[in-house]
C-alpha cells in the first residue's frame, strides 16, 4: 500500500475492502468522511483512515475494459 496524504493506492493486483463490511472500494481511495457505512448512517460522519481498509486480491472479473465493444445477447438484443 502506498499512502500519500489522503490518497491510498493498493499494490498491483490488489483492491481495498473496508474491514468492517468487506465492501470493495477499488485500487485507489481518497480518504474523507463516510456518511454511511454498510448502509448505516454515521452520525457524526466517520473520518476514514488507512487502517479502516485492507488490501485483498482483486476478484476475478473485477477490472472491466472500458474500451471493449458491448456484447449483445442475440436472443433479446440486450447487453
Amino acid at each position: 500500500m502506498t499512502i500519500d496524504g489522503r490518497h491510498i493506492i493498493a499494490e498491483e493486483g490488489k483492491v481495498f475492502a473496508r474491514k468492517d463490511t468487506g465492501e470493495i472500494f477499488g485500487e485507489e481511495i481518497f480518504l474523507g468522511y463516510s456518511h454511511y457505512i454498510g448502509g448505516v448512517l454515521q452520525n457524526p460522519p466517520h473520518y476514514d483512515v488507512p487502517e479502516d481498509f485492507e488490501e485483498i486480491d482483486m476478484p476475478d472479473g473485477y477490472r472491466v475494459d472500458l474500451n471493449a465493444e458491448p456484447q449483445i445477447d442475440e436472443q433479446d438484443g440486450v447487453e
